[in-house]
């Protein structure tokens, strides 16, 4: 019983001796603590209004474009996709850069790339191609111009390449018609999948099916890409919040370190034993 009392008396010393601490060295704590908590807001929050190469906002938007999608008749003909081939063509690290040469959007082109800051996702069942961008904040301005020149270049390359397909393909149909009537020819075409293996695809096509469908989508073709919808846009200033809270917190804790870490100093001052058994421990430890 006496031994349950001088423990329960010791643990309330020990917590009265870590209070007057706190007391003893308050002015350390509440004004190293402040002081610093002041120092990262003006670096977090202040410096970067003024000096623009602190500020490290950045800015993400997302959007969405709509392709065209050619006849089944016209794709089994030709094996032409203007979806992967819109994506292939906007992803391109060199078509990025001569786009981008007025604008001055990513520092290295191929790093955005690669790392995500800008990024093209499709989905074959929406025809749709989903733009991400990650960009710093002071180029807001300058990314829809940006994204409109990118767009606008990668319809002409479609339009370039498809329609060469297109035209050919309905003129041969068209003569073949003109001499031979209505037939079904065999087609054979490649492609190269997602591991960079060639495939061989044989398909049948009907010219007149093809004639007909190739003039009812020229007469409904516009682009194959469309204009860009804004899915979503945030400014993420970097946790600057939260960097600021960890700072002061680091601070405080710092700060009632180096009170104990004082107060022991000046307690092993006062004790001579202490100072002897400190001294005594430290050549043996040599």
């Amino acid at each position: 019983m006496t031994e349950q009392y001088e423990n329960n008396n010791e643990d309330e010393i020990s917590l009265i001796d870590l209070f007057a601490v706190l007391i003893r060295y308050r002015k350390l704590i509440v004004i190293g603590t402040l002081s610093v908590a002041l120092a990262a807001f003006a670096w977090l929050f202040v410096l970067p209004k003024f000096v623009p190469s602190l500020n490290k906002k950045t800015f993400t938007v997302s959007y969405a474009l709509k392709t065209e999608r050619l006849p089944a008749s016209v794709f089994n003909a030709t094996g032409y996709d203007v979806l992967k081939s819109a994506v292939d063509y906007m992803q391109d690290p060199a078509v990025i850069s001569e786009c981008q040469k007025d604008f001055h959007i990513f520092e290295n082109v191929e790093q955005a790339v690669n790392g995500g800051n800008f990024s093209v996702q499709s989905s074959n069942a929406s025809d749709r191609i989903t733009l991400l961008c990650k960009i710093p904040a002071e180029k807001e301005n300058e990314l829809n111009d940006f994204i409109l020149e990118l767009l606008k270049n990668t319809n002409y390359y479609i339009e370039d390449s498809a329609m060469q397909r297109i035209n050919s393909l309905e003129e041969n149909a068209d003569k073949i018609i003109e001499q031979y009537g209505n037939l079904s020819l065999p087609v054979v075409w490649r492609e190269k999948n997602e591991k960079s293996e060639i495939k061989t695809i044989s398909v049948s096509v009907n010219c007149l099916e093809i004639s007909s469908d190739i003039k009812t989508f020229k007469a409904s073709h516009e682009k194959f890409v469309s204009e860009p919808i804004l899915l979503s846009s945030v400014v993420d200033s970097g946790r600057r919040a939260i960097k600021f809270i960890i700072a002061a917190f680091a601070a405080f804790f710092i700060f009632v370190f180096t009170a104990f870490l004082l107060n022991a100093i000046e307690n092993i001052k006062n004790d001579e034993s202490a100072v002897s058994l400190i001294k005594k421990a430290w050549d043996e430890g040599k």
